[in-house]
């Protein structure tokens, strides 16, 4: 397993053949260069949303089309960003599982 801070509440974590975003905010976050985006989503298969701040989905829309990874989160949030943003992820609720 490796484990990438991204700056901010943002991780890359690779395991078992899967890279997974947790909150991947890349475009204004002031601990992560900018220069360094692509490197950091690529070959992404999931990404993980912890909650709804600015500074947690800001760009988890731009990185899920870029990447084709879908989006998992709480259900109204997933929701959310399936029918106005048009990008692949199944929500659920605390204490599910996927």
């Amino acid at each position: 397993m490796r484990v990438t801070w991204m700056g901010h509440g943002s991780f890359r974590i690779e395991a078992a053949g899967q890279v997974l975003l947790l909150d991947p905010w890349v475009d204004g976050n002031p601990s992560f260069p900018a220069e360094k985006t692509d490197e950091a989503i690529a070959g992404a298969t999931a990404i993980l949303l912890t909650h709804g701040h600015f500074d947690h989905t800001k760009d988890c829309v731009e990185v899920a089309k870029k990447t084709g990874a879908p989006l998992y989160g709480m259900y109204e949030l997933i929701n959310w960003f399936t029918a106005v943003d048009g990008v692949e992820g199944t929500g659920l609720n605390r204490g599910g599982t996927v």
